[in-house]
């Protein structure tokens, strides 16, 4: 009797902790997503308001010049890490790292292969700290990314010279609208897991 007593405990008991690991993964996945969320809009709302007063070439100047420091305020704001990643990286700190690259290669195979692909959130160990990332991707969505990332022929030269002179590596041309072109990525380190 006392066997089936200890065992039910223990059953309840990681029932509970499971239960409440759930509920945390949930909590960690909303502020991962409002965090993607908030970049989003300050990332458009800033190339938007650039590209209506100069063209494509001041939207490449958002992206040298104010990108990077967006993204490390909402990151602050939000309390979370975040950058954009890419396979095809402009920016040389855009480059993913082990894990996000699986992720796009795994969306880029879906895609290829007609599927649906979507965010992804899970707890890792990093620098020996439990974790949670998060990723949703960023797909080429309106005709004015294709002014910077379309067809490197079809680029208008300013722009061109442009991305060369500040991204002599770049990798970011030859999308058409649709494609996966990276993901936001978030890192979550709670309070509670440090």
């Amino acid at each position: 009797m006392q066997r089936v007593g200890l065992f039910l405990g223990t059953l309840g008991l990681l029932l509970a902790v499971s239960v409440g690991q759930q509920g945390s993964e949930l909590a960690l996945r909303e502020r991962a997503r409002a965090a993607a969320d908030a970049l989003l809009q300050r990332l458009l709302g800033r190339l938007t308001q650039e590209y209506q007063a100069g063209g494509a070439e001041r939207g490449v100047r958002v992206c040298t010049q104010v990108a990077q420091s967006l993204t490390r305020e909402v990151g602050r704001e939000q309390g979370v890490q975040i950058r954009r990643v890419s396979l095809k990286n402009r920016n040389p700190r855009n480059a993913p790292d082990a894990w996000e690259r699986q992720i796009l290669q795994q969306w880029a195979r879906d895609l290829q292969a007609g599927k649906q692909i979507g965010e992804v959130g899970e707890w890792r160990t990093q620098q020996g700290r439990r974790v949670y990332r998060y990723m949703r991707p960023i797909m080429l969505a309106m005709p004015l990314c294709l002014e910077c990332h379309g067809d490197p022929q079809s680029l208008k030269p300013e722009v061109r010279r442009l991305i060369r002179q500040n991204y002599p590596n770049d990798k970011a041309t030859g999308y058409k609208l649709g494609d996966l072109r990276g993901a936001f990525s978030v890192t979550i380190t709670p309070k509670e897991v440090q």
